[in-house]
């Protein structure tokens, strides 16, 4: 079984970068999209970050798998920085998709295009005015998506990379 840990670093290791990879379009898109008022130039914005959720996905789920399965064969489940890390990846997956339904998935709806909230589709409604699409444009904040999506997987990295406890 351990001749198999270099592959699964490896795997865990590309399908990090991958992950963020994907994910740049939503980090771009997040701090883009405060400025637009335009439906037309938001739903696209919207679209685009849609468009590579599904390699985001599977990306994190391999991310996630092999992270789970190298502890077990290294033996080192005992030790609190693989507790800490899984904890904190699964925090950061709870909030982002959280913040997706709050933010991103209303303001989807609020446009005027189909949406879909908890894993059901709607369809589109009619759109909201263009006060009420610009004020919660104003409320999207980055720095959560910041902490969130930046801050809290550097510290997984840093746990990853100098084992402390």
């Amino acid at each position: 079984m351990l001749a198999l840990v270099p592959w699964l670093v490896f795997l865990h290791t590309l399908s990090a970068l991958l992950f963020f990879l994907a994910h740049g379009t939503s980090v771009a898109m997040a701090f883009q999209i405060r400025k637009e008022k335009d439906f037309a130039r938001i739903g696209a914005m919207l679209d685009l970050s849609m468009v590579t959720m599904s390699a985001m996905f599977i990306s994190f789920l391999v991310m996630g798998l092999t992270g789970l399965v190298m502890p077990f064969i290294l033996q080192i489940w005992n030790k609190g920085w693989v507790h800490t890390s899984i904890l904190l990846m699964v925090l950061v997956f709870i909030r982002m998709v959280m913040m997706n339904n709050k933010r991103y998935k209303h303001l989807r709806r609020m446009i005027g295009q189909p949406y879909m909230i908890g894993g059901k589709h709607f369809p589109a409604e009619a759109p909201a005015s263009q006060s009420e699409v610009e004020a919660h444009i104003k409320k999207l904040r980055v720095e959560e998506l910041v902490v969130v999506g930046i801050v809290i997987p550097a510290i997984v990295l840093w746990l990853m990379v100098f084992k402390p406890f």
